[in-house]
């Protein structure tokens, strides 16, 4: 990555976030302090789940020191802006850890799995945050009340979940499957935003009606859903920043089917958050799903594609090497047709020992990474020992694939004549 290219990262980061603040304040809610949403939490969350360890300092300190100051501009005391500024942080910071520890394990999780983890890791973190938040202020004098726990925890996970598909999301399928963003789905983006403004916008005594408010609110959840089948990463985060910016800001000032005309109290703004919150749980969760079914389709072509290059007379094996883990799976049980060990061919290294001097070379760019292919297999002859004293004639059939982390592997097939298993 260039040099210059921090720097402008920074600072579109640093408008990026003040913007969003600025505009979440909009929507804070005197009664509790706090604002109905905080979008400032998802960025933060992006940036240090996307970012080494070593570059959080840099991201923390920003993120801490732009909270004060939207906070401050306003008018917000300095110690209320110090508890949310630190209490936000201090969540951030640990769930950002711990997604990163999760997802760099050796463990391999569907994506479904994954973004439930992650959703998971928000709302605890969130819950947490929230009672640290209530009784950092209870100390200080000020009047919060329990109810206020609540309030403050969706605001962050609503804030971190909107924002979500434009980090986690995308990092959790950096190899696209769905590229295609055409006119219609532009289309269908703006529809549901005019839903969302025409339904929320609304005053409240105009939505009296409650069968036909329940049946909109429920249309445009229903087509939220469906819009995270085909949208990009980018395109649906833009959707849900836009949903969470036009349903809380429409409920503080008392529009739309979560107004003082229907909920009374500050009841609809909690009942507006919930609305939110799950809209996004459930966002992701169906992208996810659909993801997963989406890479094991491609995986069984690939699969076909593979069992394409075996003609009969030979055996074959099923393999597939983590290249960042150098780790040779083996599918098919090679130690039973073979009497060979897996824990002898249980590494990439292990596996080029074997084969003949002259063949090594053909294989190693592959087995690094630094060779590719998704079109076709790439297929080549190879001389291995494998039980025996002598080479074994056969070949070897490599596929590139990614899982659903974006992590690079090799699908592969080693085929050995029937007439040459005596020799391995």
């Amino acid at each position: 990555m260039p040099k210059w290219t921090f720097p402008l990262k920074w600072f579109l980061f640093s408008i990026s976030y003040l913007s969003l603040a600025f505009l979440c304040l909009e929507t804070r809610d005197n009664g509790s302090l706090s604002s109905t949403i905080w979008l400032p939490a998802g960025l933060t969350l992006g940036i240090l789940c996307s970012t080494p360890l070593l570059q959080w300092p840099i991201w923390v300190l920003s993120a801490g020191m732009l909270h004060i100051l939207a906070s401050l501009l306003h008018q917000r005391p300095l110690d209320i802006a110090l508890v949310f500024a630190l209490n936000d942080l201090v969540i951030l910071c640990l769930s950002a850890y711990i997604w990163q520890s999760v997802r760099n394990s050796s463990a391999q999780f569907s994506n479904m799995l994954a973004m439930g983890g992650f959703i998971i890791i928000v709302l605890a973190a969130s819950a947490l945050g929230g009672m640290t938040t209530f009784y950092s202020l209870h100390m200080l004098g000020y009047p919060a009340v329990l109810s206020h726990f609540l309030s403050w925890s969706i605001s962050n996970a609503t804030g971190c979940l909107a924002i979500t598909p434009l980090f986690v999301v995308n990092q959790l399928i950096q190899q696209s499957i769905n590229n295609r963003t055409g006119w219609n789905h532009y289309l269908q983006i703006a529809a549901i935003i005019a839903l969302s403004a025409a339904l929320f916008l609304q005053d409240g005594i105009y939505l009296t009606d409650l069968p036909v408010m329940d049946f909109l609110l429920y249309l445009l959840f229903g087509l939220t859903l469906l819009s995270s089948l085909f949208i990009k990463e980018r395109q649906l985060s833009l959707l849900y920043v836009t949903q969470a910016l036009i349903v809380s800001i429409a409920t503080l000032y008392n529009r739309g089917p979560y107004s003082i005309a229907i909920y009374p109290g500050n009841s609809g703004i909690t009942a507006s958050q919930l609305y939110l919150l799950a809209l996004f749980i459930f966002g992701m969760l169906v992208r996810s799903r659909v993801t997963d079914v989406l890479f094991a389709k491609k995986h069984s072509e690939q699969q076909y594609r593979l069992a394409q290059a075996v003609t009969p007379g030979q055996s074959h094996f099923q393999f597939q090497i983590n290249i960042n883990q150098q780790k040779v799976i083996w599918r098919d049980p090679i130690d039973k047709l073979l009497n060979l060990p897996e824990r002898f061919v249980a590494t990439p290294a292990l596996l080029l020992g074997r084969m003949h001097a002259e063949d090594r070379e053909f294989f190693l760019p592959w087995f690094n990474g630094e060779q590719q292919t998704t079109a076709s297999p790439y297929t080549h002859p190879v001389r291995l020992i494998l039980t025996g004293v002598t080479f074994c004639d056969g070949q070897i059939a490599l596929f590139s694939d990614h899982d659903n982390t974006a992590n690079l592997y090799l699908n592969g097939l080693l085929i050995v004549y029937q007439d040459q298993l005596n020799l391995c």
